[in-house]
C-alpha cells in the first residue's frame, strides 16, 4: 500500500504544460506529440519550399527558352531580311546592267539573261580599263553608241562604283584605278596645302596612264602560228 502510494504521489507530480497543471505522464505524451507535430510542420514546410524552388527553376528555365526562341526567331528574321536585301540589290544591280547596254536604235535590251549582261557590262569595263584614256566617241563606235550614251554608261558604272576615273573637257573618259587615287589622296594628306602644278606632277608619276598591253591570240588552227608560238 505504501508503495502504491509513492506511485500515485509520482503521477500526481504536476508540471506545467501550455499553462496548465498535469501529470508528467500525460505530458510526456503531449511533448511527444507536440514534436511529432512541429516534425511533420517542418517537413511539409521543407516540401513547400522544395515545390516552390522546383517551380521557380520551371519558370526560369521556360524563360530562357522563350529568350532563346525569340533570339533564334530574330536572327532568322534578320537573315530573311538580308538575303531579300541582297536580292533586291542584286536585281536593281541587273535592273542598272540592262538599262546601260540598251541600245541607241530600237530601245530593246541586249539580254535577258543574267550572265550574258554582266559579261557585256564586263567587255565595256575591260575596254575602259585596259585604254586608260579612252575618247568617247572611240567607245561609242566600239560599241555600236552615241557619244551621249556612252557618257551615260559610264556615269552609270561610276555610280555603281565599277569603274573611277575623271572625264576630260575634250570628251576623253581617264580612269584611274582606286589604289591610285587613294596614292594620290596620301600624297595630298601628307603634304598638306600643294599647287595645282605640283599636284599634276605627281599625279602623273603615280597614276599610270599608259594602256594595257594585252595578250597577243593565237589561232591554234594556224600551224604557223603554232610553230612560231
Amino acid at each position: 500500500d505504501d508503495e502504491d502510494e509513492l506511485e500515485d504521489d509520482d503521477d500526481d507530480d504536476d508540471e506545467d504544460f501550455g499553462g496548465k497543471k498535469i501529470g508528467k505522464k500525460k505530458a510526456a505524451k503531449l511533448e511527444a506529440k507536440e514534436e511529432k507535430r512541429n516534425m511533420r510542420e517542418a517537413m511539409e514546410e521543407e516540401k513547400q519550399k522544395r515545390k516552390e524552388r522546383e517551380e521557380q527553376r520551371e519558370a526560369e528555365r521556360a524563360e530562357a527558352e522563350a529568350a532563346r526562341k525569340r533570339e533564334r526567331e530574330e536572327k532568322e528574321e534578320a537573315e530573311r531580311k538580308a538575303q531579300e536585301e541582297i536580292k533586291k540589290k542584286e536585281e536593281e544591280e541587273f535592273d542598272k546592267w540592262k538599262d546601260l547596254f540598251e541600245t541607241g536604235e530600237d530601245g530593246a535590251q541586249a539580254d535577258d539573261d543574267l550572265q550574258e549582261s554582266q559579261g557585256m557590262l564586263q567587255e565595256f569595263i575591260d575596254y575602259l580599263k585596259d585604254n586608260k584614256i579612252t575618247p568617247l566617241d572611240e567607245v561609242a563606235a566600239k560599241f555600236g553608241l552615241k557619244a551621249q550614251e556612252v557618257l551615260n554608261r559610264v556615269e552609270g558604272l561610276e555610280s555603281m562604283g565599277r569603274v573611277t576615273g575623271l572625264m576630260d573637257d575634250r570628251g576623253k573618259f581617264i580612269y584611274i584605278s582606286m589604289d591610285e587615287m587613294k596614292g594620290v589622296a596620301k600624297w595630298i594628306n601628307n603634304q598638306g596645302r600643294v599647287s595645282v602644278e605640283d599636284l599634276v606632277s605627281e599625279s602623273a608619276r603615280l597614276v599610270d596612264m599608259q594602256p594595257r598591253e594585252k595578250a597577243p591570240v593565237i589561232d591554234f588552227g594556224d600551224e604557223d602560228a603554232v610553230e612560231a608560238a
